[in-house]
This record gives C-alpha cells, structure tokens and sequence, in this order.
C-alpha cells in the first residue's frame, strides 16, 4: 500500500520539506483524475466518485505530516465525493470541520460526522465514505505502533484493536484537549526523534482511553466526579508544571476537598499521584524510545521533570533499575507483525 507519507513528490504539486524522520507531504491540483489517482493510492480505495459543480471549479489540498507510526493529515475537496476506503494496517482518526460526511451510509451502523467531532474509522474492512465539498483532518496510527501501545504494561501480546465509531462527547473531551495541545509542534517537522516519540505516545493514549470500550457505571458521586476531572486534568498537563491550586480549579472544587478526595478514593496525595503519573508516562517513553534518538534527559523533560537527580531516584526506587538501563535495555520487547520489527519496552 502507498501512503501519502511514501508517495513521490510530483515535480508541480508535492513538496517533500524533510529527508529525515518526519516527513511532510503536499499535494494539491484541479485535474480530478490527478485526484482520484492520487487519493485511491493513499487509502487502497477504489470507486471514488467527484460529483461535478457547475458554480464551482475543481481542486483538491492534501496535507500530510508525520513519522513512521503517527501522522496528522488534511484533506480539502471543493465538490461532493464518495468512494470505498481500505486502508491496510492503519486505525484512521477522523473529523469534519463542515460536518456532514458519513462513514458506511448503506449499513445500518452507519455514522454521520458532527462538525469537528471525532471519529474512528472501521479497521480491517473497507469502508464507504461520502462526503460534501470541504475539510476532513484525520490522524494515521500505524497499527503495528498502536497495538504496542495499548498492551505496553501488560503481559498480553499486541492483537488488533476493535474501537467503536462513534463514542458519547464526555469521553471525546480529554482527547480534543490533547488534540488541541500535539497539533502545533507535530506538524513542526524540526519536531523529531526523542520529542517526536512522546508526542505520538501521548495522542496514541488519549486515543485508546477515549474509543476503548468500557463499562457504563453511570453518572459518579460529586467527590468521585471531582477525583476523575482532577485526573483527566493531570492526564492532559502533566508534561508542565502543575500546582494543586489549579488542580483544584480544573477539578471545580476546592484543594483541601481535593486532597482528602485523593487520600479517601486514592489512598495518595494528588503531588505522589501526578509524580507516579510522571513516572509511568517516562517509562513508557524509555521503553518505546529509541537510545540512539533520545536521552533521558530529553525523556524526562518531556514528562514533566526538571530535576534529573530526583528523577532518578524516584525512578529507581519504583522500578528498582536505572532509567538510563531501560532506555539501553532489551528486557521485555513487544513483537509487531511484519518485517521482523519490535518495540522495545521503550516509551515516549
């Protein structure tokens, strides 16, 4: 399968800026054959259909940046257009800046995107899409890259993911946060190596946590609704400082509420919680990062820590080795299919 991140710059219209880990593409035009070549070569599709506009002409934008395992893409066509999608080994993040467009409208469970509202795309079937003339982002995660992910921690091997399409917007809250906070510096192609890895780490996880299925407990106590705003908030900033002054802000109530919160459900203090947030977010990151990209420095940094020796130490005593032995390390690696490829227990 070609993919926009692989396809070869045509001399007139796509501009290859970096020969280096993160790529960006463009491509734009007014021929639809041009189009309809280009666009069924990125997404393995086939049928795809632009209707005419007598009042408007023809042409299409197509923006692409990422590395290997996440991209951030842009699509704008100024008619209506329909065909089948099938993009291989890739779960498809998409939203519709005008609404309207509709992922499966002959199926039953066929969905119609909500301005700005996003959605997963069906995984290992083709689909159909229609869409009206205007702008689709979307995010491509390499499947081999997110199915490594959503087991990193567990003993269980990397399967395919089954997301639902559409999940309610209370859940889609804490990824549009994180959406909001990556898009900037992922479509920065001097963004790369170490910093790269941490941004696609952290979509990749706000992503899992917003399509996993999960159980329905129903609306929580006002003390336990405090605690998940609290966490959620400390989810999406954690990689900044962060007092419990505006912890409790975000959480809508006050920092003694938030702490006796915290020691009566958590049985911690929202500082240790937010430390072994901390922590588990850099060992991913070491775990998943390549030694001859980052440091941990760079590593630590990124997750919020700005003393190396309590990093250290923190680190040492919760996971009992060096951070700079897991970054280096070769003790637990998550096979991938295809290529012979892994990740090694490394994160962002």
């Amino acid at each position: 399968m070609i993919t926009a991140t692989d396809v070869p710059p045509a001399e007139d219209h796509a501009v290859e800026l970096r020969r280096t880990s993160v790529r960006e593409v463009l491509r734009s035009g007014t021929d639809p054959d041009e189009a309809r070549a280009f666009y069924e070569s990125v997404y393995d599709g086939r049928d795809l259909v632009f209707q005419p506009d007598d009042e408007e002409a023809f042409s299409f934008r197509y923006r692409s940046t990422g590395d290997g395992r996440v991209s951030l893409r842009t699509s704008s066509v100024s008619v209506q257009s329909t065909g089948v999608l099938a993009p291989e080994r890739q779960y498809l993040l998409a939203w519709s800046v005008e609404g309207g467009v509709v992922v499966d409208p002959d199926r039953e469970d066929g969905v119609t995107l909500r301005p700005g509202v996003p959605v997963m795309c069906p995984a290992g079937r083709p689909f159909t899409v229609t869409a009206p003339p205007g702008t689709l982002h979307l995010v491509h995660f390499d499947a081999d890259f997110l199915e490594a992910v959503a087991v990193v921690g567990g003993t269980d091997a990397p399967v395919p993911l089954a997301f639902p399409v559409a999940v309610p917007s209370t859940r889609l809250a804490p990824l549009q946060r994180v959406l909001r906070e990556v898009a900037e510096p992922m479509l920065d192609v001097d963004v790369a190596d170490g910093e790269r890895a941490m941004l696609d780490l952290r979509l990749a996880q706000a992503v899992l946590d917003a399509f996993r299925p999960g159980p329905d407990t129903g609306p929580p106590d006002a003390p336990v609704a405090a605690l998940e705003r609290a966490k959620a908030y400390m989810y999406a900033h954690f990689a900044r400082p962060l007092s419990a002054a505006e912890i409790a802000a975000a959480a809508d109530c006050s920092v003694r509420t938030l702490q006796e919160t915290f020691q009566r459900q958590e049985r911690t203090t929202p500082s240790a919680f937010l430390r072994d947030l901390r922590l588990e977010k850099a060992r991913l990151a070491l775990q998943l990062a390549d030694a001859r990209e980052t440091s941990v420095s760079a590593v630590a940094h990124s997750c919020g820590f700005r003393h190396m020796g309590r990093f250290s130490g923190a680190y040492g005593a919760r996971y009992g080795e060096h951070p700079g032995e897991t970054l280096r390390g070769q003790r637990r690696r998550i096979a991938v299919a295809g290529g012979g490829r892994s990740l090694a227990p490394r994160s962002f």
